[in-house]
């Protein structure tokens, strides 16, 4: 009898440390978070410092890279990496790429790599990277404001 109250008080105490837990730590460095099921733990921008919250600047022609840590909240047999922008010209999708297997609550980084065409010199354009699982479903996400500098 003492086990299972014991028990029944642990799992309960368990819950309530993750029911007041914040789910998604809002911004992250110079991104905020946009969704998913999974945690975010950092954002990087090449060139920027983690600390620095947005607007990043980016140069015409140079590659920047970006670099998302997240936690997965469900193990998926296969996921992928989405980049879109928006600005002026409407939204464009800039890869859908393969990442791999994941599994719940472990850490992984996945990066990619973008250097502005000329025709976004003096643009703002929002910027959002996303990991999906199995079935579409949202694991991370992170969405900045970047000026293109001519």
């Amino acid at each position: 009898m003492k086990k299972i109250t014991y028990s029944a008080a642990a799992c309960a105490l368990a819950l309530l440390m993750l029911s007041t837990a914040p789910a998604h730590a809002g911004h992250i460095g110079p991104a905020e978070e946009c969704g998913g099921s999974g945690q975010v733990s950092a954002f990087r921008v090449s060139g920027h410092a983690e600390a620095d919250a947005g607007p990043v600047t980016l140069d015409v022609g140079q590659t920047t890279r970006f670099e998302l840590d997240f936690r997965p909240a469900r193990s998926h047999a296969s996921t992928e990496l989405h980049v879109q922008t928006e600005g002026r010209f409407g939204r464009l999708a800039y890869t859908r790429a393969a990442v791999g297997a994941v599994t719940a609550g472990n850490l992984y980084t996945v990066a990619y790599e973008m250097a502005p065409p000329p025709l976004l010199a003096g643009q703002n354009i929002d910027v959002r990277i996303h990991v999906t699982g199995d079935d579409n479903a949202l694991e991370a996400c992170v969405q900045l404001d970047v000026r293109v500098a001519g």
